[in-house]
């Protein structure tokens, strides 16, 4: 993907170098099949399904003014007579999503990816496709031909899960009344958010289809230790909210917020400051070279487990992985 990001910028700097020097008409040309022209602002709502409870939405624009502090020094991006900030800024996507809905009556995940490219989307689709990257990605059933522009600014694939059927009884005995209230929306803003809605129980069908993608027998699975602990956590969550944002070139700010019921919220801080989180913290600092500090606390006022967390060291990591080849 490195190589891919590195093509795709020398292709916009040769063409837009291209089109100045050739005038209306090169520009026209090159706009038609490549996609010079800014496009639309579109936002993932445009064609974001109704009842999707799980969202995940980055803003790719907020990554560009560090960018090239992570470039290891022997790398040169061929910017031609362009600042490499400035080609960020006309190239990146101003948003990029990962949609997931859960529609029990086809017990189906649906998967869409968006994408509001910028700028080459037409040159995006074609890279993308004939790169197979979605037929890579086995364990899902791609209904969409590859990656589409029906328009520009809206590149988008889509896919599905199948949710086992062993899973719909547990579903309805431990959410019986389904909520038909307009599902939990992003802020915006952030660099990465993460909503996910699981008043209908998605994180459960969303598991189970998981695990079922991976070969596994769901109803064996479910009998587990792992499965049954983790049971619990799912059940106490409402409304989970993460966002993360880069402080400086070091260091990012990861906020969550996570609704649950009054008998399982405690519990579940408990389990996240405990468990869970210092695991994460041991790897994230054994594995990567990264610290993870912050706390987690319940407001029993609000009925939220909220926290804010630091993750400092990326510089480092970003130059050493951006160095692979």
């Amino acid at each position: 993907m490195k190589k891919v990001a590195l093509i795709i910028l020398a292709v916009l700097v040769v063409l837009l170098v291209v089109a100045a020097g050739g005038g209306a008409i090169a520009y026209k040309k090159f706009n038609s099949e490549y996609g010079l022209a800014a496009s639309p602002v579109l936002h993932h709502d445009a064609i974001c399904e109704a009842d999707t409870r799980i969202r995940l939405v980055a803003a790719p624009l907020l990554v560009a003014p560090f960018v090239e502090q992570y470039l290891p020094e022997n790398m040169e991006i061929p910017t031609g007579p362009f600042s490499l900030q400035s080609v960020l800024d006309r190239v990146l996507p101003r948003e990029v999503a990962a949609l997931i809905k859960t529609d029990m009556n086809t017990r189906k995940a649906q998967l869409t990816l968006f994408a509001n490219e910028q700028r080459l989307g037409p040159y995006l689709e074609k890279v993308l496709n004939d790169s197979a990257f979605l037929a890579k990605i086995k364990q899902i059933s791609w209904t969409s031909n590859g990656f589409e522009l029906p328009e520009r600014g809206s590149l988008s694939a889509r896919g599905t899960l199948t949710v086992p059927e062993t899973v719909e009884s547990e579903l309805f005995e431990r959410w019986p009344t389904r909520v038909r209230e307009t599902p939990a929306a992003v802020q915006g803003g952030h660099l990465l958010e993460l909503v996910i809605d699981n008043r209908n129980g998605d994180i459960l069908a969303l598991a189970a289809a998981g695990v079922s993608a991976s070969g596994q027998d769901w109803a064996t699975f479910r009998k587990s230790q792992e499965a049954e602990m983790a049971m619990g956590v799912i059940q106490a969550i409402e409304v989970a909210r993460i966002t993360a944002d880069l402080v400086d070139p070091d260091s990012a700010a990861f906020d969550l917020r996570i609704e649950a019921d009054e008998k399982g919220g405690p519990g579940l801080q408990f389990l996240l400051s405990g468990l869970a989180i210092p695991f994460a913290t041991d790897y994230l600092k054994n594995e990567m070279g990264l610290a993870l500090t912050g706390d987690l606390k319940w407001n029993a006022a609000e009925k939220a487990i909220t926290g804010r967390y630091t993750l400092s060291g990326l510089k480092a990591v970003l130059r050493q992985q951006l160095a692979k080849k």
